[in-house]
């Protein structure tokens, strides 16, 4: 047997070993991508960093709202869209946290990136969202201030401005560590005046 007759051979035999170890290492780095894009590490805007401001419509007469208007108190800010599955199951939970946490001092905010106005007028009926909402169509604010691309996408910011944790995607909005997060950013009850 000749030399050359001994590489065809042995070629399809390497072939067949590299093609399981190719699999195996491009589903690595498709794991390792899908968890790098979901971490808050893979967002421009980190903890610690002053939350950028945002400047956007609140309604439909144009009327605009700016994030730095909220200074003093702590602000659950989130990015959403209509036809995002994972909102559509989220935004109630944060909305939960809206009505509990509004009286002691919470601002939650949420920046649709909606195109269709109707479409996200319906989901927030449909989902009885009640707190405030700002519009940024195509979210180019939102990506042009945050880098922001996925969504959902929230920010916890402190009464300075401070963002103080960043989440992406599905979040256990009612876990302990979440409303631990919120509610050491809440100004301290004020106590009732003494009577006489």
């Amino acid at each position: 047997m000749t030399e050359t007759e001994t590489e065809t051979e042995t070629a399809p035999i390497r072939s067949k070993a590299l093609k399981p170890l190719v699999a195996a290492g491009l589903a690595l780095l498709v794991i390792v991508g899908f968890w790098y894009f979901r971490s808050p590490e893979s967002t421009m805007i980190k903890a610690g960093m002053m939350a950028p401001e945002l400047e956007l419509p609140s309604g439909p007469s144009g009327a605009k709202a700016r994030l730095s208007s909220f200074r003093g108190r702590p602000v659950l800010l989130v990015f959403f869209m209509s036809n995002c599955h994972i909102c559509d199951t989220e935004l109630p939970q944060v909305d939960r946290l809206h009505r509990e946490f509004w009286r002691k001092g919470l601002v939650v905010l949420g920046v649709s990136v909606d195109n269709d106005y109707a479409a996200r007028e319906r989901f927030l009926r449909e989902k009885q969202i009640t707190f405030g909402i700002l519009q940024d169509p195509n979210g180019e604010a939102v990506r042009q201030a945050y880098g922001s691309y996925q969504m959902p996408e929230a920010y916890l910011i402190d009464a300075q401005g401070k963002v103080d944790h960043v989440y992406i995607g599905s979040v256990k909005w009612r876990a302990p560590e979440v409303r631990e997060r919120i509610e050491k950013l809440l100004p301290p009850p004020r106590n009732p005046a003494p009577t006489q």
